[in-house]
C-alpha cells in the first residue's frame, strides 16, 4: 500500500511528467557525404570480404536425397527444407547457389560438395 502512495504522489507530480513530455528526440543530420574518401587499406578490407558464391549444377546421376544430405552436412547452417529448395531449384533451372559467404568457407564448401560426388564450383559474386 505504501507503494501505490508513493506511485500516485510520483504521477500527480506535474514538474516530472511535463519534463519528461518537454523533451525532444536530437535532430539527425540532413545531409551525407555523396563520395566518402577511402584509404586503400579500407579498400582492401572490403574487397577481401567480398561474398563468394557456390554453385550446385544438376547431374543425372545423383538422387534428391543424396544431394540433399550432402548439402546439410557440408554446408554452414544449411537446414533440411532449405536443402531441398537449392536441390529442386538446381533440378529445374541447372543451377543454384548452395552458399554465399568469405571466400575459405566457400572453397571448402565447393571442395567437401565435389568430395561428395556433386558437380559444383566457386566464383566469387
Amino acid at each position: 500500500m505504501e507503494f501505490l502512495k508513493h506511485y500516485l504522489a510520483f504521477m500527480s507530480d506535474t514538474t516530472v511528467c511535463s519534463s519528461a513530455l518537454a523533451t525532444s528526440a536530437p535532430t539527425l543530420p540532413t545531409k551525407s557525404p555523396l563520395n566518402p574518401v577511402r584509404s586503400p587499406n579500407q579498400d582492401d578490407q572490403l574487397n577481401r570480404w567480398r561474398d563468394w558464391v557456390v554453385r550446385l549444377f544438376n547431374d543425372p546421376f545423383n538422387k534428391f536425397e543424396y544431394v540433399v544430405e550432402s548439402l546439410v552436412k557440408r554446408v554452414p547452417g544449411m537446414s533440411a527444407d532449405m536443402a531441398w529448395s537449392v536441390a529442386w531449384q538446381a533440378h529445374s533451372d541447372g543451377v543454384a547457389a548452395a552458399y554465399q559467404g568469405p571466400q575459405e568457407v566457400a572453397e571448402m564448401v565447393c571442395e567437401a560438395l565435389q568430395r561428395d560426388g556433386l558437380t559444383s564450383d566457386c566464383s566469387e559474386s
